[in-house]
């Protein structure tokens, strides 16, 4: 019984693999954007799987994931191997994440779509230090709650609030 188990789970580990290397990513010169979806060139389906680029070093430089032509996730690398840039989408959402060379987190966006438009934004902005600088939210484009900033030891130094891009409030 435990030969056949083991031969059973050698069967299983080598038709993932074997699905795996069907499904290689491809390069994003092999792609094509068509009505706002991603095509492999010369296909008719919008492509779901990866899609890698890589430096002239060999290392990573972009690897983005696809499904049914919308972007799901992707990452982007400087040459020195760190990470530059981290998109993730679910739904109508899109969080953006980047980072200087060093790795430090510099930015964070959240934003939210209806109908393709974006309707509401959320940002974040760090010091050098990595405490926080600022926060504001926007929606159709105005500054729209909270605009909060702080000085690089993390003191508000200034804090106030807008409807649709009308200063309503001066907290600080």
């Amino acid at each position: 019984m435990p030969k056949l188990l083991a031969l059973l789970l050698a069967a299983g580990v080598l038709a993932a693999s074997l699905t795996a290397l069907s499904q290689a990513a491809v390069s994003s010169e092999d792609m094509e954007e068509r009505a706002g979806l991603l095509y492999k060139s010369g296909d008719s389906t919008p492509y779901t799987g990866a899609v890698r680029d890589l430096h002239q070093s060999g290392k990573p430089r972009l690897e983005a994931h696809y499904q049914a032509g919308k972007l799901t996730s992707s990452r982007i690398w400087y040459e020195n191997g760190q990470l530059a840039e981290e998109v993730s989408v679910s739904q109508d959402t899109w969080t953006i994440r980047r980072f200087s060379e060093n790795g430090r987190l510099e930015d964070e966006i959240v934003a939210r779509f209806q109908g393709g438009r974006k309707v509401s934004e959320q940002s974040r902005m760090w010091h050098d230090n990595g405490k926080l600088r600022s926060e504001a939210g926007f929606q159709a484009g105005k500054l729209h709650g909270p605009l909060r900033e702080y000085d690089p030891n993390g003191v508000l130094v200034r804090d106030e609030v807008y409807e649709q891009g009308k200063l309503v409030k001066k907290n600080k």
